[in-house]
């Protein structure tokens, strides 16, 4: 009995040496897995950015691309309206000056009938000198000259008499 306790525990140190063994090549081996599924992930992650770095250098070169094209179209926009704008500012100008030409022609006209009319009236006059312009008379003045003169004859005058004869002359 002794001699079969004694093959019985090293059969049951055996059977667990043994069993701890295949348990550690168990997970030597899921470790393996692991690692080589961690390669694999790796791999994945590495080509992904890659392709992901390629998308985003492709994405920025036609957003710049887009932007120039753009920039360039506004260029080509802004040159059209300068030329639209100074061809208009010039037709303004030419229209201006052939404004400013027709106004002289008309005040020439203008001042060439005044003279006329002004001519025809003196015609039947006795003084032919009578065609030139007289000077505008300001009415409140001559009367303002009138008065001064009134007063400058009374004082003149020796009597009233006298300077009422004077002023109804």
């Amino acid at each position: 009995m002794i001699a079969l306790k004694a093959i019985q525990a090293s059969f049951t140190t055996s059977f667990i040496v043994t069993g701890r063994r295949h348990r550690n090549q168990e997970l030597l081996a899921q470790i393996a897995m692991l690692q080589a599924q961690k390669v694999c992930l790796t791999d994945y992650l590495n080509e992904r950015s890659a392709y992901l770095t390629q998308f985003a250098e492709e994405a920025n070169a036609e957003f710049n691309k887009v932007g120039e094209d753009a920039l360039e179209g506004l260029e080509e926009s802004g040159e059209r309206i300068m030329e639209n704008i100074e061809s208009q500012m010039q037709a303004f100008e030419e229209s201006q000056e052939l404004n400013r030409q027709e106004i002289e022609m008309n005040e020439d006209q203008l001042a060439e009938f005044e003279g006329q009319i002004e001519k025809e009236r003196n015609e039947g006059l006795f003084f032919k000198n009578l065609t030139d312009k007289m000077p505008i008379i300001d009415k409140e003045k001559a009367k303002e000259e009138a008065e001064k003169i009134k007063e400058i004859t009374k004082e003149k005058a020796g009597s009233k008499k006298q300077g009422g004869i004077f002023t109804l002359l």
